[in-house]
């Protein structure tokens, strides 16, 4: 995919004319306001403008003409827009009104009362690599990650909507200005991706000090069954951002239920960068943010395990009789908790040794010639494997490598529990099956190790308390990929690493 075409999400013309006369941003422009959409795509929002001023009766004079900017990186999609405007309003759009940038890396002059759009929503990792270089300086100098070690690691999810907002509200609005945004809600529920974004700081870069300016955010509307956006699955809102104000709590937050707008009230779950919590009454926040579960330091929660993109090489269905089966596992399904079965319904095969949690040697898988002949006759399609962390491993020479394998992968007992897309937070304790231990899918699965049975069993205890799916739902999980995945459970549970 080209740079050009990165995230590109368009807003059907209905949902631009939604958030425009949500925010009475019509008004606003006709009694003189400058507006801008700085990833303007084809013009939707501009378009909008003057659909709702022809149905009104409103002259589309030359002067409110001047008062709408677009700035595109796509020049056939400015070219649309312009085309549009002729076709519908017989009029001429100014071409000094229509910039052809990339708004983030490329610098624009003008300042505006009020920004409206749609920025891009592609994660940091999703980027083509030159475009990844590029940008690395500035999701560093806008904090939104704090170091360049960070952006390998869980940063890498940062979206690409948090480094736009960051830039326009820092260099675009002017002094007390506004922004109405649709965004995606990982912006806000994310956890450690987009704590960064959350300090409610942006850099006006244009400044010889480079100084930070206040942005807040007040209101924010969350769709829940209304698809905006078609064939988008990332859960999305709109929200409005106000300029060089300083961000305060709650947040007044509404989700949509039963084709009607509900009012909750938005704040972080303990620090000012945490993932927020959503709740109707204020009175819910009383029994605190965090439960105390005594823990070693061995015991964080944890993904399972990742073959980043070779689950036909690793993952069976059935116990392949052909490969040692000292190196194949019992893989956590969802069968586990729906039939509650305690039989594995796949198989994993972890080349790994037990005692240490890291790769087997190539010395030491030649000792089983079926294993060599398995990898080697895989041996392209694992080298061919990207991300930035597995690719340390390859040139390693350990091409057969996985993520999240360590010495806790092999624990004898651990608390696991469904981490992805779920309502319900279910935490079971499994041993192993034929003397091997199981593991944790992915994302798909979260889980603590343990050692003993007894220890096992007092931390399954204490993670039953109806507190934590209560906390859960409050951040805003339920039937999301980030549910209940180990950065929510460390918060709740007090752990800060």
């Amino acid at each position: 995919m080209k740079k050009k075409y990165i995230g590109q999400v368009f807003t059907p013309v209905k949902w631009a004319e939604w958030l425009i006369n949500k925010w009475n941003i019509f008004d606003a422009w006709v009694n003189g306001a400058h507006i801008c959409d700085p990833t303007a795509g084809q013009g939707v929002f501009a378009l909008a403008m003057l659909h709702i001023a022809r149905r009104n009766g409103i002259p589309i004079t030359r002067e409110r003409l001047s008062r709408l900017t677009l700035i595109e990186i796509v020049p056939s999609h400015l070219e649309r827009f312009r085309e549009n405007v002729k076709q519908e309003f017989e009029v001429d759009f100014p071409t000094s009104r229509i910039f052809c940038q990339d708004v983030i890396t490329e610098g624009h002059a003008g300042k505006y009362d009020i920004l409206v759009g749609n920025p891009p929503w592609a994660n940091f990792s999703a980027l083509p690599t030159d475009y990844k270089e590029r940008l690395k300086p500035l999701f560093l100098q806008e904090g939104l990650v704090p170091d360049r070690q960070k952006m390998l690691l869980g940063s890498s999810r940062v979206d690409i909507a948090a480094l736009v907002l960051k830039v326009v509200l820092g260099r675009l609005v002017k002094k007390n200005g506004t922004g109405y945004f649709y965004i995606p809600t990982s912006l806000f529920f994310g956890d450690g991706a987009h704590n960064g974004f959350r300090n409610y700081l942006a850099r006006d870069s244009r400044n010889a000090d480079a100084s930070y300016r206040d942005f807040a955010v007040d209101t924010v509307y969350e769709w829940t069954s209304t698809k905006v956006f078609d064939g988008v699955g990332t859960s999305y809102c709109c929200a409005r951002f106000r300029g060089d104000k300083r961000q305060d709590f709650p947040v007044s937050y509404f989700r949509e239920s039963a084709e009607r707008w509900v009012e909750h009230k938005a704040l972080p779950l303990k620090d000012r960068t945490d993932p927020w919590r959503v709740v109707r009454d204020l009175d819910e926040l009383k029994e605190g943010t965090t439960l105390e579960v005594r823990l070693s330091s061995e015991q964080v929660p944890r993904q399972g395990v990742n073959t980043c993109g070779a689950n036909s090489v690793f993952i069976f269905d059935q116990k392949p009789s052909h490969l040692p089966e000292q190196f194949l596992y019992p893989l956590a399904t969802k069968e586990l908790w729906r039939q509650q079965t305690g039989l594995p319904q796949k198989w994993i095969l972890l080349p790994y040794h037990g005692q240490t949690g890291k790769p087997l040697t190539w010395c030491q898988i030649e000792q089983y010639p079926v294993l060599r002949d398995y990898l080697q006759n895989v041996q392209q399609v694992l080298q061919a494997r990207k991300g930035t962390l597995l690719r340390t491993a390859l040139k390693r020479g350990s091409w057969w490598a996985l993520l999240g394998v360590g010495p806790y992968s092999f624990a004898p007992f651990k608390i696991i529990w469904e981490a992805y897309g779920k309502d319900e937070f279910n935490p079971i304790v499994l041993s192993s099956v034929e003397g091997q231990m199981w593991q944790a899918n992915q994302s798909m699965q979260a889980f603590i190790p343990c050692w003993t049975e007894r220890d096992a069993q007092r931390i399954k205890t204490a993670l039953e308390n109806p507190k934590i799916p209560a906390l859960l739902g409050q951040l805003n999980g339920a039937g999301k990929c980030n549910w209940a995945q180990p950065g929510k459970i460390k918060k709740i549970l007090g752990i800060s690493s």
